[in-house]
């Protein structure tokens, strides 16, 4: 996606005397207060109201209300998406050194997104926001750039991913847990892929869940174990991740690893294709064939109790984006 989510310092509840003068100060003008009450408004999400006060920030130059206003253009959270608008906002917050803004624009460029893509100018302004303090993020951002890129080089890419998983980014841990598994880097090192997934999935990550699963599935590195792969896909899909949530559909359908029970995979392949995980659509139609009327309505009333169990938070909700997730 284009950008990405900021997470700002939380505002916290404002009391009565302190909302009517950050009021008072937004009304006079004051970009600052604007930009308060903004982030207050997308804490609760009012996000209609989060996106007038930002762009009244934003359009003092308030780097900050920028990148935010960017974001809610990428979203469409409050706002018609627009990446047009989001890229041009970006580069303002982008022009005066903000790394969210350097970052987030150099993103754009990378998936051509509201700008043609560029993965030079990609590098160019995810390398400022690294070097304005964004950290590990930038670093991991920047072997995408080689992965996904018309220059595409993985062995460099894997070379960016490994400094950022050393840093302790977890998205950069399951790149390197990735290429390595694959084979896409000779040669394959399946420890230091089995290492950064067993890492990740131990303390709770989701990919990293989901990538320990998909090597006990493929046997990279140990004896293939459908069973140990089913509990860390569910672990993962648990979590939400609908990579994880299709896989988990799949070895219910099949029998494997777990007792076949169409019902519990029409479920999970309702719940992912929610998250428009691209093939639960056809893999549901396949479903459908197998299934009687009451298994249908039986599976659908147990995708509804988990999503209701389990609220989607659009800010953080996990997407396929730009990973490709297979193993051998």
């Amino acid at each position: 996606m284009c950008g990405a989510q900021v997470v700002e310092s939380n505002p916290g509840e404002a009391s009565v005397g302190l909302a009517q003068s950050l009021h008072q100060k937004a009304e006079a003008g004051d970009s600052g207060a604007q930009y308060e009450l903004g982030l207050y408004a997308k804490q609760r999400g009012d996000y209609q109201e989060a996106f007038n006060w930002f762009q009244l920030a934003a359009k003092q130059g308030l780097n900050g209300a920028q990148v935010d206003l960017a974001y809610l253009y990428v979203t469409g959270f409050g706002t018609a998406k627009d990446l047009e608008q989001a890229v041009h906002w970006y580069g303002l917050a982008a022009a005066q050194g903000n790394p969210n803004g350097e970052y987030s624009l150099g993103i754009c460029y990378l998936h051509g997104e509201g700008i043609a893509q560029n993965s030079e100018l990609a590098r160019k302004w995810i390398s400022l926001a690294f070097r304005h303090g964004d950290g590990a993020r930038s670093l991991n951002a920047t072997g995408l750039t080689y992965e996904i890129g018309p220059d595409r080089d993985l062995g460099e890419a894997l070379k960016w991913y490994e400094k950022a998983a050393e840093m302790g980014y977890s998205e950069a841990q399951f790149n390197v847990c990735r290429l390595t598994a694959q084979g896409l880097v000779s040669p394959a090192d399946y420890k230091a892929s089995t290492d950064w997934c067993s890492t990740l999935a131990e303390r709770g990550d989701p990919w990293g869940e989901y990538g320990l699963a998909r090597m006990f599935v493929a046997g990279v590195g140990m004896q293939p174990d459908l069973k140990k792969a089913a509990e860390w896909y569910k672990k993962s899909a648990e979590q939400g991740n609908p990579a994880a949530q299709f896989e988990l559909a799949a070895l219910y359908s099949q029998g494997k690893g777990v007792q076949k029970n169409l019902p519990e995979a029409y479920k999970w392949a309702t719940i992912a294709g929610a998250k428009k995980h691209p093939e639960a659509r056809d893999f549901m139609e396949s479903l459908t064939a197998q299934m009687t009327k009451a298994q249908i309505s039986s599976a659908q009333s147990l995708a509804l109790k988990w999503t209701q169990e389990h609220p989607l938070d659009p800010e953080s909700s996990q997407t396929l984006d730009h990973i490709v997730y297979n193993m051998p």
